[in-house]
């Protein structure tokens, strides 16, 4: 019950605090900054319904300022020597991968409580999730001052939630959202005749690519691990070795890329809940992009299309 009421507070909060794009644009108290990207919003939401067979009149065009960081701390588990997620149930939507919190401390606390009892813990601050049309899903300041590209995959993500949600399959739902928030970019940026922008994100899709190839091949070697007849302490020492190898070919990886975009990552203790988080996002988009394919780039037919397969 605690978990739901603090559920409610929280989306209490975000729609109290909302107010219409227009209304902020016009204030002489709002920075140019947000402005442009408020209009941007207006922009791409447009954009997504007209091209995209997306719901982008029901939702971004109201703005809050939450005054944190992140609007929510989603907690991803899993059992030592496995590599299937812990799952939670909810109503209506049945079971999820994940389990969410308005507050950073009550996050924690839970995320505390899970590894005293064996599990793989993953906590990271999300910036952005759906209502699934539940309610007019506002634009935040805890996304709203992304890159445009990362605006727009944002939006087009959080808007696929909207038009169509699988219950109790967090990887169908988060796979299909990033596949299309990617066509949708690639279709924005040649919409916009952007062809040096369009190059430079395809090249950011082959190395995310590139990536998660390396993830999916570690999750292999992980399960091939844990279904060995080794003993629990020699399990624990070969995963430390397993998960040691992704990042030395991660640290490759950025290497040969140049820049830093792994740096973080690398650093980070992993575990199989960190593994989870980044699978769900990603493990079946090949099999909507051959959906789309098939359907001709036709956004209306592809995601009648999917809409069959739930």
């Amino acid at each position: 019950m605690q978990f739901y009421s603090q559920g409610v507070r929280g989306q209490l909060e975000i729609l109290k605090k909302s107010r219409p794009n227009a209304e902020v644009i016009s204030s002489p108290a709002a920075t140019r900054k947000l402005k442009d990207k408020l209009i941007l919003a207006e922009e791409l939401c447009d954009f997504a319904s007209k091209y995209l067979a997306l719901p982008g009149d029901t939702a971004y065009h109201r703005y809050a300022d939450l005054g944190r960081d992140h609007v929510v701390y989603v907690i991803h588990a899993a059992p030592e020597f496995s590599m299937e997620p812990k799952t939670w149930k909810y109503p209506v939507i049945g079971e999820l991968d994940y389990r969410g919190y308005f507050k950073k401390s009550t996050a924690e606390a839970y995320a505390e409580q899970l590894e005293a009892e064996g599990y793989d813990v993953h906590l990271g601050g999300t910036d952005a999730y759906s209502t699934l049309g539940m309610f007019h899903d506002p634009l935040l300041n805890t996304f709203i001052t992304y890159p445009e590209i990362d605006f727009a995959e944002t939006i087009f993500h959080e808007l696929t939630h909207r038009r169509i949600f699988k219950n109790g399959d967090t990887t169908f739902n988060e796979s299909l959202a990033t596949a299309v928030a990617e066509e949708g970019v690639r279709r924005y940026l040649k919409f916009r005749n952007r062809r040096d922008d369009l190059a430079d994100y395809e090249e950011r899709l082959k190395r995310r690519a590139e990536f998660f190839d390396e993830i999916a091949r570690t999750r292999e070697e992980l399960k091939k691990l844990y279904a060995s007849g080794d003993t629990e302490p020699e399990k624990r020492r070969k995963k430390r070795m397993v998960l040691a190898e992704l990042k030395a070919r991660a640290d490759s990886l950025q290497k040969r890329w140049g820049g830093k975009q792994l740096a973080e990552w690398i650093k980070l203790d992993l575990t199989n809940a960190h593994l989870l988080a980044l699978i769900t996002y990603n493990s079946e988009i090949p099999k909507f992009r051959r959906l789309l394919d098939e359907n001709e780039g036709d956004f209306e037919a592809f995601f009648e299309a999917v809409d069959k397969l739930k």
